[in-house]
């Protein structure tokens, strides 16, 4: 056998497994839409101090693994503690002041007739009904508040159902409550009325003896908000982890001045991660929620996860950005799009609790599957 014939049998078998590995390759493009334009997300939630202070304590360290509500920085909170003891000293003066303006009234009443005393007593008792009606109401309006909140929580399942039952369950009784303390005033001024047309009491004198008290009872009322906002600014000096995660991107120092809103660090929550792929507007016509995704990290040579298609975003990558591309302004060049699509994760494979958000990765979709 000559050099030529060796050669012409060469090339033959080397066009065989050309056509061969380029037929199958063909095939798999057919069933298959690849990007390498991915990588995998995830939330990062920053840590943001709700009051200002000197940082007094950090109790974590770059890369260190939090659970949710750990502590994570101390503020200074002397100026805070003087604060609620102000509070407290205002309201208990004045408490004193509405307990004289009720002797004050009493000593007025009592040079009335005698008889007027049941009317004090039904008067008293109204205004003890209005205080609990005020009470019910904050407490229904909160409830309602954090009832709408976890609803939303509970929506994107960031906390779990039997939190928000008791929630629910918080606001049902806070309205039940609500209805009970309006009930009782209806009562209570109702005996007014029956104790003042009984006992002749004028209109003028009823109207004095309501009003002393409703100053002294909205002077109280004042200064135990006031109380209550000390006590809750004097909580937030304990900074706490909002999710289980990994802390990072610390920005702060001990002794350092932090304000209110300032992000101070990072917690990543790595165990929900998913896969953003950028696919061109023109692979997008067989995709559908549900397909088979394999996905190949750059950071692990050879190594796979697999997933799903999730969702698609509702917009190109470009109107996201900061400066979107206006089509009206005469310099129109036509550019192929990119729609960001999700993509859930597998999350029994080992490979997923090596996955960090920011990680390149090669995605294909099966289109068949």
């Amino acid at each position: 056998m000559n050099k030529s014939t060796i050669f012409r049998i060469a090339g033959v078998v080397v066009l065989v497994v050309a056509l061969f590995f380029g037929y199958s390759e063909f095939r798999y493009l057919q069933r298959h839409e690849t990007t390498d334009d991915a990588q995998i997300d995830g939330d990062v939630n920053p840590v943001i101090p709700k009051v200002g202070g000197y940082v007094k304590t950090i109790r974590f360290n770059d890369n260190q693994y939090v659970k949710a509500g750990d502590t994570l920085l101390v503020i200074d909170d002397a100026d805070y503690r003087i604060r609620v003891e102000q509070a407290e000293a205002a309201l208990q003066s004045a408490m004193a002041a509405a307990g004289v303006s009720r002797s004050q009234v009493g000593v007025a009443s009592a040079t009335i007739q005698s008889s007027q005393a049941s009317v004090l007593t039904a008067r008293n008792q109204v205004a003890t009904a209005q205080a609990n009606v005020v009470a019910a109401q904050a407490r229904a309006r909160k409830s309602g508040q954090d009832f709408e909140r976890y609803s939303r929580l509970l929506t994107e399942k960031t906390v779990p159902q039997q939190q928000f039952d008791a929630v629910q369950a918080e606001r049902d009784a806070a309205n039940a409550q609500l209805q009970a303390a309006q009930a009782q005033l209806q009562t209570a001024q109702a005996q007014v009325a029956a104790a003042g047309t009984q006992t002749g009491v004028t209109s003028s004198q009823r109207r004095a003896t309501e009003g002393q008290i409703s100053v002294a009872q909205a002077a109280v009322k004042q200064r135990q908000v006031d109380l209550d906002l000390a006590k809750l600014q004097l909580s937030y000096t304990i900074v706490r982890a909002p999710i289980s995660g990994v802390v990072s991107k610390r920005a702060v120092q001990l002794g350092q001045l932090v304000q209110a809103g300032q992000a101070v660090c990072s917690v990543v929550d790595n165990s929900n991660m998913w896969v953003t792929a950028n696919f061109k507007e023109t692979q997008l016509a067989q995709m559908q929620p549900g397909q088979t995704v394999t996905i190949d990290v750059d950071a692990f040579d050879g190594a796979k996860l697999t997933g799903n298609v999730g969702s698609f975003a509702g917009a190109t990558g470009a109107k996201f950005s900061l400066l979107p591309p206006d089509n009206a302004t005469g310099n129109y060049v036509k550019v192929v799009q990119r729609i960001p699509v999700r993509i859930a994760l597998d999350k029994s494979s080992a490979l997923y609790a090596k996955l960090r958000p920011g990680m390149s990765v090669n995605v294909a979709v099966d289109l068949q599957k």
